[in-house]
């Protein structure tokens, strides 16, 4: 076999392109036009345990006697709901092989023309004499392709990695809770502090439709038991209802504002003990301030319309927190709130503290388990009234995606 002669870069023999005519096509290809979907926002995230919390409100012991323990459900916890990302693929000149023979035939055919009949009367390209390659009796059939692979060489088909699809965010979705904690004082009592371990079971139906690309619509309606080890005349049952509406102010801010009823019956004879009625205005903001760091905070001004009327009241509420994902699957959090009530029918003003470490493992995607440790202080005008408290606990979550 003869040894291959020395051949120009610019050919198309058969179904073979040069590495340089390569490149000419790709500068000749419109890159595709990518454009990634700024998704709606940044707020309450619907994974694992921030998504509801069931809090325990310590009742204050009032002259009449011993309230049981009220319990409100915040669908939000000041978070905001955040869909994934669309990441646009990238494409690079190495891809360009992954174009059909069909699509790149007629550009190689324009590059070809332009060298041989070039525009505006420049010089025409002379190839040498005797050339076999630039001979046009030569036919493609006649190559050796052991010369054509020698000369060339291998041509792989090089395509990108395949990205997973992103997790949809399911719009309705079944939450059920489980825990129990121990409380120093659950009946937030000057006189005489209860301490007893509390078991809450609850269930909640959350619907989150999006009204526009910014906007959401946030729909919860809850049930549950709280149930006393020791205490069985502090035995209560709860529903509560949640609707907001939640719009995205800028990247990583949200605001909020909604409406939520929360019932408490006791368990011996079914009575409502408390109804509530409560405006809700919430703004918050997430900051991602390293990869696996996480900065939340916000602020809450709601008003309370209760029945009993002593226990109306409007509360200012700012809150923080600091999440650092472990691994994938576990991640630690601290949190800190302050809220400051002034009850206004009654002569009386509360000013609470509450730091909680939290530990969330999450077992699936649509379940976890969850330790923490609270700490509750403050002050109250009502002489009869303490505030502090601190418990202990564990919960189990599981989210069922409906639709």
């Amino acid at each position: 076999m003869k040894p291959p002669q020395k051949r120009s870069p610019v050919c198309v023999p058969s179904k073979f392109l040069c590495v340089s005519t390569a490149l000419a096509v790709w500068n000749l290809l419109e890159p595709a036009a990518y454009a990634s979907s700024d998704l709606v926002l940044e707020e309450v995230s619907l994974e694992s345990a921030e998504v509801v919390v069931v809090a325990v409100e310590p009742v204050s012991v009032e002259s009449v006697g011993v309230e049981p323990v009220a319990v409100e459900s915040a669908v939000l916890a000041g978070e905001a709901i955040a869909p994934p990302e669309v990441i646009a693929p990238e494409v690079s000149a190495s891809e360009v092989v992954q174009f059909s023979e069909a699509q790149i035939a007629p550009v190689v055919a324009q590059v070809v023309a332009q060298i041989e009949e070039p525009e505006g009367g420049s010089p025409e390209f002379s190839p040498a004499s005797g050339d076999p390659f630039w001979d046009s009796e030569v036919e493609a059939s006649s190559l050796d392709p052991e010369d054509v692979q020698a000369e060339v060489g291998q041509i792989q088909v090089v395509r990108p990695p395949l990205q997973p699809p992103p997790r949809r965010q399911p719009v309705v979705q079944l939450q059920l809770r489980s825990s129990a904690f121990t409380s120093s004082n659950a009946t937030a009592s000057e006189i005489d502090p209860l301490s007893d371990v509390v078991f809450i079971n609850s269930a909640t139906l959350l619907a989150t439709p999006s009204l526009g690309p910014e906007t959401r619509l946030i729909a919860a309606a809850t049930g549950g038991l709280g149930r006393f080890a020791e205490e069985d005349a502090l035995n209560y049952n709860f529903l509560n209802f949640n609707v907001g509406i939640q719009q995205r102010l800028a990247a990583g801010t949200y605001g909020q504002i909604g409406w939520v009823q929360d019932r408490l019956y006791r368990q011996d004879g079914g009575d409502l003990s408390l109804l509530s009625n409560s405006i809700r205005l919430t703004l918050g903001r997430q900051e991602q301030l390293a990869e696996r760091l996480r900065l939340d905070y916000f602020y809450e001004l709601r008003a309370r319309f209760a029945d009993p009327e002593t226990r109306s009241r409007v509360g200012n509420t700012v809150g923080a927190r600091l999440r650092y994902d472990l691994t994938p699957e576990l991640q630690a959090a601290l949190d800190y709130r302050l809220t400051l009530d002034s009850y206004t029918k009654s002569d009386r003003f509360d000013a609470q503290h509450q730091v909680r470490a939290i530990a969330t493992y999450n077992l699936n995607r649509n379940t976890f388990l969850s330790g923490s440790a609270s700490y509750l202080f403050g002050t109250s005008t009502a002489s009869t009234v303490n505030p502090e408290n601190f418990s202990v606990g564990i919960s189990l979550g599981v989210n069922l995606p409906l639709f």
